[in-house]
């Protein structure tokens, strides 16, 4: 009996042993496990973290160079139609200046025709090429500067004769030795002129 009883005595204890297994088992499924605590998922979010903020840097100063580039190419642009223009003013000013004796050369001509003298084909020839010419340059942007009886300007007119006169309270223009132009609101040769000033 004794022998039989410790027998049960050892089962039920086992079996005690593997209920409480069981239960323990059992208690440990039904709770879930969370990675809360976890320092490597904690790493990977800190690597992340920073790779972030580091792609955001990249992506500012990228921007940035950006801009720069655009408005360097913009500035280049601009400098580089100026100098075109630029370029296109000075040629075009070195080719009116070569053909302004010619106007000057015909103007004298035409000056010395007088009424007397009957109008023949090589002065009316003359008359034409003259006219010629004056459109071609007032076409390109040329026009004369006004000088007799303008009062007188240092800015356009250069004066080779001086004389003092009663009828005049500043110093004008009375007569044009030499035409002066201007190319595009620009002066190109100033007018030679006599000036008329206050007698003193």
């Amino acid at each position: 009996m004794s022998k039989h009883k410790n027998s049960t005595d050892a089962v039920m204890e086992n079996g005690d042993v593997q209920m409480e297994t069981i239960s323990s088992d059992n208690q440990a499924g039904d709770t879930p496990v969370t990675e809360t605590g976890n320092p490597a998922s904690e790493d990977r979010n800190l690597q992340l973290e920073q790779e972030l903020q580091e792609a955001l840097r990249a992506k500012d100063e990228y921007y940035n160079r950006m801009l720069r580039i655009q408005a360097d190419f913009d500035n280049f642009r601009r400098r580089s139609r100026q100098e075109y223009e630029q370029v296109c003013l000075c040629a075009g000013e070195d080719i009116i200046k070569k053909m302004l004796p010619v106007v000057d050369s015909l103007e004298r001509a035409i000056s010395c025709f007088t009424e007397n003298n009957e109008s023949c084909s090589w002065q009316e020839g003359v008359q034409l090429t003259l006219r010629q010419f004056i459109e071609i340059l007032k076409s390109e942007g040329v026009e004369p500067v006004d000088s007799v009886n303008q009062a007188f300007d240092p800015l356009v007119h250069e004066a080779v004769f001086q004389e003092e006169s009663e009828t005049v309270e500043t110093p004008m223009v009375v007569a044009e030795m030499q035409k002066g132009y201007k190319y595009k609101n620009k002066l190109l040769r100033p007018a030679l002129v006599k000036v008329a000033v206050p007698k003193s």
